[in-house]
């Protein structure tokens, strides 16, 4: 892992354009490459569990490797978020749980400074909360009522048997208002795309709405000085994860997760190699001789099939087919913990090692929340501007 030394860091300005620029060449009668701009947060839940890397975790890794192989000049512009605002409950977990987030994300090379890619505690830039509000003031509050994230949370919060057990009697403005603070966390960069999974996509549609809406109203002045401007923010797209949802490992009909009350269900980025092999070999399956690929029919062994091939690279097909055989279940279930071990192996050397590394750990805390906070302060001075708080 490398880190970024402090003359490498632009101004304020220069990153602003730097970021938001697109390349071009006075001898190419092509058209030049758009520059992106892609943000992403994950709540600091403490370690991940694989569901967390292959769906979101991943794909932040091949961003930085395709990144890193761009030209300097027209490179894409990465913000990868410890989303601490996301997640206010007991302050010595959080405290601790922030640390181990951050450390996964330098442990996963997400920093790499030839990728470009900006790491930071969102909670440590300012300005996530103060755009926060300005978007709430174009808000419908009946837009954020009609959202099933608030209920489904409140659900389990309050540990309700189901969402028809709660109603917003009981209902907090943060919890209603987040997606308003989650929008904030992806327009205050000028994001142009945003990697999420299927379940988020309701929330990034609303960044979108809140962008065009907030343009519409807040138009400024068009850069002639003649007229209305177009707004400050860009509209994101969404970028969808490829790879499936990943199922618990004790009940293949649910989505694994950090809350399952059963410790064999989830698999965590740090498990040992002995660990890994123990939860993979005890996977609910099925009493079906060999392997098939039949998600509907046959959810434990589809689990394993998607997992297996999310950390070696070969289809489900493929690995269905080679373990077709009568022995084929304990068959994928060994193979499947090696190609797990395997891909995380130098992993846990690399979190383990940093962990360790207070000092080192708040250095690239500083470093990451200064970076972003030269881009974010020039966006925020934008909004004030066309709103009359300047």
């Amino acid at each position: 892992m490398s880190s970024l030394t402090r003359s490498s860091l632009a101004s304020s300005s220069q990153l602003l354009k730097q970021h938001l620029a697109s390349p071009t060449n006075a001898y190419s009668t092509a058209a030049p490459r758009k520059r992106r701009v892609v943000f992403s947060g994950i709540q600091p839940t403490g370690v991940p569990h694989i569901g967390n890397h292959l769906g979101a975790l991943s794909q932040w890794q091949s961003l930085v490797k395709e990144v890193s192989q761009q030209p300097a000049e027209s490179r894409d512009a990465l913000f990868f978020s410890v989303v601490g605002l996301h997640a206010l409950t007991d302050p010595k977990r959080l405290k601790e749980e922030r640390r181990d987030m951050f450390a996964v994300l330098l442990a996963l090379g997400l920093d790499d400074a030839a990728g470009g890619a900006v790491v930071f505690h969102q909670d440590q830039v300012p300005e996530h909360a103060e755009l926060a509000w300005y978007l709430n003031c174009v808000t419908p509050v009946n837009r954020l009522m009609r959202m099933t994230s608030w209920k489904s949370k409140l659900a389990t919060i309050r540990n309700a048997n189901s969402e028809e057990e709660v109603d917003d009697s009981m209902l907090q403005l943060g919890l209603l208002a987040y997606p308003v603070l989650q929008a904030a966390d992806v327009l205050l960069y000028k994001t142009t795309h945003v990697p999420v999974g299927h379940d988020q996509a309701q929330h990034l549609e609303l960044a979108r709405d809140l962008a065009q809406s907030f343009n519409r109203s807040y138009p400024g002045t068009h850069h002639s000085g003649k007229g209305k401007g177009k707004g400050v923010f860009r509209v994101p797209e969404v970028m969808l994860t490829t790879h499936p949802r990943i199922q618990s490992l004790r009940n293949p009909l649910s989505k694994m997760s950090k809350s399952d009350p059963a410790p064999g269900g989830k698999i965590l980025l740090t498990d040992s190699r002995a660990s890994i092999q123990s939860k993979i070999k005890s996977a609910v399956t099925d009493s079906i001789p060999g392997v098939t690929w039949d998600p509907t029919n046959r959810p434990g062994i589809a689990a394993l099939l998607q997992i297996h091939s999310g950390y070696s690279g070969d289809s489900v097909e493929d690995l269905a087919t080679r373990f077709s055989g009568e022995k084929g279940i304990r068959e994928l279930k060994e193979s499947c913990a090696e190609a797990i071990d395997g891909a995380l192996s130098r992993f846990r050397g690399e979190y383990e090692r940093v962990r360790k590394e207070d000092g080192y750990l708040r250095e690239r805390e500083r470093d990451g929340a200064r970076r972003a906070e030269e881009v974010a302060r020039g966006v925020m001075k934008e909004v004030r501007e066309v709103v009359g708080t300047d």
